[in-house]
């Protein structure tokens, strides 16, 4: 069976919350403080035994302030079950129709103002009952892997380390006397050895002398108990012919999971299986944060034997960029509510979402940990508008916007994961009018994309009349920066454009030509707009030097003020018409 949702209420900054996870992987993302330790930390509640070491112990920090310590309250549900499964959750199951049924673990706990403790009750199914039986966790194996853990500590030789207990899943009762006599017999000829027997005559002699002939009792000395259980707990890795101890902490860290993992798929008797593991990236470099996370998916995906559920939290935009897509589960926090977002419950055509998972990147992954986004066409709007947002009197990372290179107009491929439900943020977009000149219509792309509004509440489109550095050509106070910055690409084509330009007499007609001559000289739009932004940079513009569509765009994400009759930041049903520039 398998974990398919939990609902948290009232616990710590989570006021009401309910996850749906995917198949296999799950990847829950999200800025620091967003509440994904929180949400570890329910599941574990829910899923560790509470004789368990890696169980939580919940005090009074962790109910919801400033409700007077209203009861918290967890469900897990879990879907497939199989016909054991039901005989074992009987008093858990839930009827989901035909026949089927799914498997319900609930928990409330409450606070004791007198004896200042937390009090944990449990229950099975739709109704509240009894505690549940003691010994309805012998079928639930969850391993908990904290943040910027001692991987040492689970390897080190010992009766509870992950090498012994793999060691144990893979062997048969029958089996253990072949390590037995492996043991008697080094035992035995590590005995024979004579520095070995003199320590051993030694030690008996001093004894007698001590105690007497009648109260002496002989001593041997072996070199390991051998029974199986003490012999496998003395095993530990060697890596490269050193010991563990002597690894990186990453590496240790790979080690101990793929004991976890390991010892979790050859636990038959299990019928849940799952590993919690918060910040994965934490000890490991960027390629292996990508090895270790195709790892864990093809784990979570396998069909065939014992799946192992993996739910890891992470704070790295490389991991949520590298999983699959239907595996992300971001959480977000506005205006003091924690929200979640499961890519997997949403509704999208198989060939966008494919789509997507291509175009994610490690920058394009920093979507799922946003506060508000600015999505653009290129690598120019990228690079240019930081500076044009500081003429405009805002800042970009001040306002905590995360800038979105769609990579030409593929906006598509992510408006799905905005809207109703989905990542509630507000998104801006900067996109071409491609009009055929200034006056004209703007082609059906813009006006298709401007018309998602309506279906996405915290979305807002504006649009150029053609482009981008027309737009800009188009404003008397950066053109001439403009001109400047082509010409140390071009310096012949530069003075020419200047002169050109200098006999014209409209905005529209000199951003004309230079679009033309942009165009025709085939410059790297990368390049131009780094000399520009540098230009720009050293400048000292005024906001209406900025093209308004830009500034519309900047004040709905409120980087800039909105005027004070007009619109309230990420509030599309205010906003202006698209300001359409003479």
């Amino acid at each position: 069976m398998r974990l398919r949702e939990l609902k948290i209420k009232n616990f710590r900054k989570i006021e009401d919350l309910v996850i749906t996870f995917p198949r296999g992987l799950c990847v829950i993302v999200g800025e620091n403080n967003a509440g994904k330790t929180a949400i570890i930390d329910a599941l574990r509640l829910m899923l560790v035994p509470s004789r368990d070491f890696d169980a939580i112990r919940l005090n009074e920090d962790d109910f919801r302030a400033g409700t007077d310590y209203t009861p918290i309250e967890m469900s897990c549900t879990f879907s497939d079950p199989k016909d054991e499964d039901e005989v074992h959750f009987h008093e858990c199951l839930v009827d989901i129709g035909d026949g089927k049924f799914d498997i319900r673990l609930n928990a409330r706990v409450e606070f004791n103002k007198t004896t200042r403790r937390a009090n944990v009750k449990m229950w099975g199914g739709e109704t509240e009952g009894g505690n549940l039986a003691s010994n309805l966790y012998d079928r639930i194996a969850s391993i908990y892997l904290e943040p910027l853990r001692d991987p040492e500590s689970g390897l080190r030789p010992g009766r509870h380390s992950q090498v012994s207990r793999l060691i144990d899943c893979l062997t048969k009762e029958a089996q253990h006397g072949e390590f037995e006599l492996i043991a008697k017999e080094a035992n035995d000829r590590i005995r024979e050895l004579k520095p070995v027997e003199d320590a051993r005559n030694d030690i008996n002699t001093q004894m007698a002398a001590i105690t007497g002939e009648r109260l002496a009792l002989n001593t041997e000395l072996i070199f390991s108990d051998p029974s199986f259980y003490r012999i496998i707990s003395g095993l530990q890795p060697e890596i490269e012919g050193l010991p563990f101890a002597l690894n990186g902490l990453g590496y240790n860290n790979l080690v101990f999971t793929s004991a976890t993992l390991g010892t979790l798929q050859r636990s038959p008797q299990f019928s849940f299986r799952s590993i919690l593991v918060e910040e994965p990236e934490a000890h490991l470099h960027p390629q292996l944060q990508v090895l270790f996370l195709r790892h864990f998916a093809k784990v979570a995906a396998e069909e065939q034997g014992n799946q192992v559920q993996v739910i890891a939290s992470s704070h790295s935009p490389i991991l949520a960029s590298q999983a699959p897509i239907d595996s992300i589960v971001s959480i977000h926090e506005r205006d003091g509510k924690v929200s979640s977002v499961s890519v997997c419950s949403i509704a999208m055509d198989e060939g966008l979402k494919k789509k997507l998972q291509r175009f994610l990147d490690a920058t394009r992954g920093e979507l799922f940990f946003a506060r508000r986004i600015l999505m653009v066409e290129g690598i120019a709007e990228a690079l240019l508008l930081p500076v044009l947002t500081k003429i405009a009197g805002g800042c970009l990372k001040e306002a905590a916007v995360t800038v979105l290179n769609a990579d030409g107009i593929n906006f598509n491929a992510f408006l799905p994961l905005f809207g109703v439900n989905r990542l509630g943020f507000p998104v801006a977009i900067l996109t071409d009018g491609d009009a055929v000149k200034v006056g004209d219509p703007p082609s059906a792309t813009a006006i298709g994309l401007k018309a998602k509004e309506a279906g996405i509440p915290n979305l807002r489109v504006e649009y150029s009349t053609i482009t981008f550095e027309h737009e800009l050509a188009r404003s008397a106070a950066i053109l001439p920066l403009m001109l400047d910055a082509f010409a140390m690409l071009h310096p012949n084509l530069g003075a020419n454009l200047k002169v050109a330009v200098a006999a014209l007499n409209t905005n529209d007609a000199k951003a004309d030509a230079f679009l033309a001559e942009f165009l025709r000289s085939d410059t790297s739009k990368g390049h131009f707009a780094q000399e520009l932004a540098a230009l720009l940079d050293a400048a000292n513009l005024q906001t209406d030097a900025v093209p308004q569509y830009i500034q519309e765009a900047l004040k709905f994400l409120g980087v800039i003020p909105p005027e004070a009759h007009n619109e309230q930041p990420g509030n599309p049903a205010a906003a202006n018409p698209v300001a359409e520039t003479n």
